[in-house]
């Protein structure tokens, strides 16, 4: 690892009682799912959303949260919310527009896109507004014959696929750019340059040339975590512990 390193400040406490912590928004406005239903908590208001027809809620992704993306796996199906989570969009059914069957992951793009990873093991840009996909990769095993993934993440310019054995780096037009030697990281968000990554509890900053070490000492269990574009927010089960990236 690099020897420098970025600090954190430990900078708020906050209760909260969910079966899902989902993130905190740049607006602190803080998502968390309780019984198949999305909420946003904001200082002044408590919204909230909830499709039964369309099975578990799997994924939400507050990237943009203006257009939030909500995921629901049994359906093979996404919708986007507003910042009121009103719906933004119809229902959209991979199946009849993509005939991908079989949608995994789900992330945001540029502009009117979505990134779609689907069990023919490849990416595809999916345009939510013309309801077609505008373009595929190479299977992923073109670039790693043993990749797994696991989960993918956006930064608009960039695409990152996440598994047990490395990471793979796409840029905003599907080529394939390099692969990281990260092994058994269980989170990626993108951040800056770059993404951020956990690894065995701790924290470290890719800038796509080097790793860089986060100081952060957290001392009750993460459950879940999420990082926005300065903050890093750890939920223990009953509380929601935010720390704020120094540069």
């Amino acid at each position: 690892m690099n020897a420098q390193e970025l600090k954190t400040e430990f900078k708020a406490t906050y209760d909260l009682d969910a079966e899902t912590f989902v993130g905190v928004d740049e607006f602190k406005s803080i998502y968390y799912i309780n019984e198949n239903i999305l909420y946003k908590k904001t200082d002044k208001k408590l919204f909230s959303y909830s499709n039964v027809e369309l099975g578990t809620l799997s994924m939400v992704n507050i990237q943009n949260p203006f257009k939030i993306i909500l995921f629901y796996a049994d359906f093979n199906t996404a919708i986007i919310l507003d910042n009121n989570l009103n719906e933004l969009t119809q229902q959209l059914d991979f199946t009849k527009e993509t005939l991908v069957n079989n949608v995994l992951f789900v992330t945001a793009a540029s502009q009117t896109n979505l990134w779609l990873y689907a069990d023919d093991n490849k990416l595809h840009l999916y345009n939510y507004q013309l309801l077609k996909e505008i373009f595929q990769t190479q299977p992923i095993t073109f670039y790693n014959q043993s990749f797994l993934p696991e989960d993918i993440v956006s930064s608009y310019k960039y695409i990152w696929i996440l598994s047990k054995n490395g990471v793979l780096e796409f840029n905003e037009y599907g080529v394939f750019i390099r692969a990281y030697n990260i092994k058994n990281a269980d989170h990626i968000f993108p951040f800056q340059k770059g993404f951020i990554y956990v690894l065995d509890g701790s924290f470290f900053y890719n800038d796509l040339t080097k790793f860089i070490p986060l100081e952060l000492e957290h001392k009750t269990t993460a459950i879940s975590t999420y990082v926005n574009s300065s903050n890093i927010f750890i939920y223990d089960g009953s509380q929601v512990h935010e720390y704020q990236i120094k540069r």
